[in-house]
């Protein structure tokens, strides 16, 4: 009878056993799934933060490039009026060129910048989506200083809008200076 009762408590352990072996998979397959859900995070946010740099730059080299074509005479880049109703003063709002999205589908009101600004000897990359700046005539406070407003938009390469301009993918980043002629 001694012999039965040693197997019997050998196989209560083979399967005590068996149980705790499918609780380790499980908490180990859990841990698991959730390093890899991290590390996707991770990925995420480092490619989000890649595009809005990467659009950054875009915006930054057309801000640039309209500032320096602005200086030029006669300018290189088409230079608009304020708005009939704008009062001029940038510290009151009114309305004003940049800000209205139609104005940045109007290839008149509007430089984007080319192959050739755009392309570098160290790299073949071209973005999808070229950036583009738009320079407006502003009145400052005091009425008799005369300023220009350049407003510049780069892109991200995964960047993609719809027809009314809402961004679907990637980033944009806007970015204005404003430069003093007297």
């Amino acid at each position: 009878m001694r012999c039965m009762n040693s197997s019997l408590g050998a196989r209560r352990q083979q399967g005590f056993v068996l149980i705790v072996a499918m609780v380790m998979l499980v908490i180990i397959g859990l841990m698991s799934a959730s390093v890899m859900r991290g590390a996707l995070s991770a990925d995420v946010v480092a490619n989000n933060a890649r595009s809005q740099a990467s659009a950054m730059q875009a915006a930054q080299i057309a801000l640039r490039y309209c500032e320096r074509e602005v200086a030029k005479v006669p300018a290189g880049v088409t230079v608009l009026a304020a708005p009939a109703d704008n009062d001029g003063d940038l510290h009151t709002p009114g309305p004003t060129n940049w800000n209205t999205f139609a104005n940045w589908k109007d290839a008149s009101k509007r430089t984007e910048l080319t192959d050739d600004i755009m392309r570098s000897e160290d790299s073949s990359f071209k973005p999808s989506h070229m950036p583009q700046c738009m320079a407006e005539n502003v009145t400052l406070e005091d009425a008799t200083t005369t300023a220009i407003v350049i407003t510049a938009r780069g892109f991200s390469p995964d960047y993609q809008e719809t027809d009314e301009g809402k961004s679907t993918a990637g980033a944009a980043v806007w970015v204005q200076s404003t430069l003093k002629l007297n």
